[in-house]
């Protein structure tokens, strides 16, 4: 199996560290979170940091600009006080916030903590982007945004000719186990779907699942990597979430809850299933280039069970 972490042992971390903060930290940890980066926790004088090790620093200076725009008590997004760069890799330094990540509690625990959940989806959701200019998608270091429409932000997610991690992903239909049959019928249906998304804006997290938020029971206290950050349809998050832990019944909380405000969510059912299709199609293709069979057959058998429902 494929990873695309930088290579960063703990020993490597500790001496990095060293260097960058100019002097010995201490109690450095390993957290094990996302796809792309090396995390860990460690301490220096009386208070706890966490340092994200990345081979590019695109999504660093990002986050950034998300914590500094959007940043504030209501919305726990982790301070960040430093990004820079040691020899070919790259870094940023935030806050530890306390608490625990939320996949790692008990059943109960995390039960506990679904009100506060759908509170702070709320907060997000709420959130004023009409000061950031026009366009839906990716959220630049700038805060820009290069898409007319939502659904021309979605279409681009699976061009070939993009820059970056998928260019030229076409090619995983004859190096990898990726369905081209399969794949094609799934991202047409999720097309189509698409079109039921409002023209307004929101903040999207993005990757908004448990494992990138900590709580301390009752509350949620942080939510963190905002690398994969955009303005779109909040319905987004809302499927992530429920692609991964469906046994929190989020979606139905979320419309109890907005509907108890006066709040309608126009095409609820339509915008769900389409970013869930999104989602997992792009999981897809991610773990076909990963080649990670057991991975990629789950998420075919998870899209099998969207499109037979």
């Amino acid at each position: 199996m494929k990873t695309f972490k930088p290579e960063m042992t703990l020993d490597l971390a500790i001496e990095h560290l060293n260097h960058i903060e100019g002097e010995t930290v201490r109690k450095v940890t390993p957290i094990e979170m996302g796809e792309l980066s090396k995390v860990f926790s460690y301490r220096k004088g009386d208070a706890d940091y966490v340092i994200h090790f990345k081979s590019n620093r695109e999504s660093l200076d990002k986050q950034l600009y998300i914590y500094n725009k959007y940043g504030a008590p209501s919305l726990p997004i982790p301070r960040i006080h430093k990004i820079g760069e040691f020899g070919d890799i790259h870094y940023s330094i935030s806050d530890k916030v306390s608490g625990t990540p939320i996949s790692a509690l008990e059943p109960e625990q995390i039960r506990n903590l679904i009100p506060s959940l759908v509170h702070h989806f709320i907060l997000i959701n709420q959130v004023s982007v009409g000061d950031s200019g026009e366009g839906f998608g990716w959220i630049t270091p700038e805060g820009k945004a290069s898409h007319r429409s939502w659904p021309d932000c979605l279409e681009s997610f699976f061009d070939q000719e993009q820059e970056g991690f998928h260019h030229g992903w076409k090619s995983l239909y004859e190096s990898s186990f990726l369905e081209q049959d399969f794949f094609e019928e799934v991202y047409d249906t999720m097309l189509g779907l698409a079109q039921y998304s409002p023209q307004e804006r929101y903040l999207v997290h993005g990757d908004f699942h448990l494992g990138n938020m900590l709580g301390e029971d009752p509350f949620v206290t942080g939510i963190v990597d905002w690398e994969m950050a955009m303005y779109g349809d909040f319905m987004l998050d809302v499927a992530v979430l429920h692609i991964w832990h469906p046994m929190l019944e989020f979606p139905q909380r979320l419309l109890q809850a907005m509907t108890e405000r006066g709040v309608e969510i126009p095409y609820f059912e339509e915008r769900l299933l389409c970013h869930q299709l999104f989602k997992t199609l792009d999981a897809l293709r991610f773990y076909a280039k990963k080649d990670d069979a057991n991975s990629y057959q789950f998420i075919k058998n998870r899209i099998m069970s969207l499109i037979d429902s």
